[in-house]
């Protein structure tokens, strides 16, 4: 396994890898090896050295570090200044089984983005520039260290997400944001997944600045820590100046309303930073046997893809995002997840992720959302403008790319 110091030692392997019409598959800590498929690989490519800190200016906002820095050391620099990766990245560990929560490089390679994606953007919208080598061994970069530049294609957006299949990356330039000084949660109990939805579709129509919403079940609550009646539990994010976080947080109390829910609970900072975390971190299915999956939908399409999956299946889910992004557990094979697919594509469409799989479903079941023809023709042209012989990570994302 050649361990690599810098994008040179990378491009000489990769070189020579092509000559000898071997692939390779990359690797940091090996946290996120369980997701998607296997690659088919000869050889590993280590590239956890290239770590550390490069450059941060709190006072810019500007954060650059090589790929493979841990994120804990991240997080623990940026706490010095009281700032924070505002995309909000999930500790996959739990359910992963893995050691630690990985490398900053691992996050963007797969766009891991948490409860704050739904008003602040995803991984890739702060990533502001890179330094890699393709596939075909060569060196380039992307973007720069502000938000607004005119440096060419926006790769960042293709690389994160890729992962690892285009490039190796080291050297990334982040956006990073102030903490906010205060925040809470609002608990809305409602009757439904449906109620639970328009409520929480009312309160973003509202100018109270929400930050968070997600839906949990009550039996979902329940392993939260939150005993309550109601069937389905609204959880919304206040954060912010404290005098303005309580001045919307009284004026969403007063906005429960006939069969959607009035609020049942609040929940302080601290509880409240547990709670999201346990929700970012997918640590609420935890506790179940099954595979998990991961569902991105339009959020009104929600209470009918849970509907849909409800009589034939024992599941347990959640939603995060407004509803836009449904977690669920259940039993493991080729069967949950084609019905899980099946219902998302009657109901609007979107993207089905097999994220945790326990009993190797993906032998008979697509990780990813099979691709339209139109879109596998695209992504194989990709792959090989930056990957031409299928040298990183080949079929990682996709069979035969």
């Amino acid at each position: 396994m050649p361990k690599i110091q810098n994008l040179d030692d990378a491009a000489a392997v990769i070189i020579t890898a092509q000559q000898n019409k071997q692939r390779l598959e990359l690797r940091g800590l090996g946290t996120k090896t369980a997701l998607g498929n296997q690659p088919d690989y000869d050889d590993c490519l280590d590239v956890s050295a290239m770590q550390g800190i490069i450059d941060y200016q709190p006072e810019e906002l500007v954060l650059t570090v090589r790929a493979g820095t841990a994120l804990s050391m991240i997080e623990a620099e940026l706490a010095k200044a009281n700032q924070m990766l505002a995309f909000e990245p999930a500790d996959l560990s739990g359910i992963l089984a893995s050691e630690s929560t990985g490398t900053i490089g691992g996050v963007l390679a797969t766009n891991l983005s948490g409860p704050r994606r739904l008003t602040a953007g995803a991984a890739r919208d702060f990533l502001l520039g890179f330094d890699a080598v393709s596939g075909r061994g060569e060196r380039f970069k992307s973007g720069g260290r502000v938000m607004k530049n005119v440096t060419g294609y926006d790769l960042s957006k293709l690389i994160c997400g890729s992962y690892g299949t285009l490039a190796v990356v080291d050297e990334v330039t982040i956006k990073t944001l102030p903490r906010p000084e205060t925040s809470l949660s609002l608990l809305f109990g409602c009757d439904d997944m449906k109620s639970a939805v328009a409520q929480i579709a009312a309160i973003f129509a509202s100018p109270h600045e929400p930050g968070a919403a997600a839906i949990l079940p009550q039996s979902v609550a329940a392993i939260a820590g939150l005993d309550m009646a109601a069937a389905m539990i609204v959880v919304i994010r206040l954060e912010g100046i404290a005098l303005s976080v309580e001045d919307r947080a009284m004026h969403l109390r007063q906005m429960g309303q006939p069969n959607r829910g009035g609020v049942v609970g609040t929940l302080p900072q601290a509880a409240s930073e547990a709670l999201w975390a346990r929700i970012r971190d997918v640590d609420l299915l935890a506790h179940t046997s099954g595979d998990i999956w991961k569902l991105s939908c339009a959020p009104a399409s929600a209470p009918a893809i849970v509907a849909a999956m409800e009589p034939s299946f024992e599941t347990t889910y959640y939603a995060d995002w407004a509803g836009g992004l449904l977690w669920f557990a259940g039993p493991s094979g080729a069967e949950f997840g084609t019905a899980l697919r099946a219902a998302l594509m009657g109901h609007g469409g979107g993207h089905a992720q097999l994220l945790c799989d326990r009993a190797m479903s993906k032998t008979s079941v697509p990780v990813f959302q099979p691709l339209p023809p139109a879109q596998a023709s695209l992504t194989k042209r990709v792959k090989a403008a930056f990957d031409p012989l299928g040298v990183l990570n080949f079929g990682r994302m996709h069979n035969g790319i």
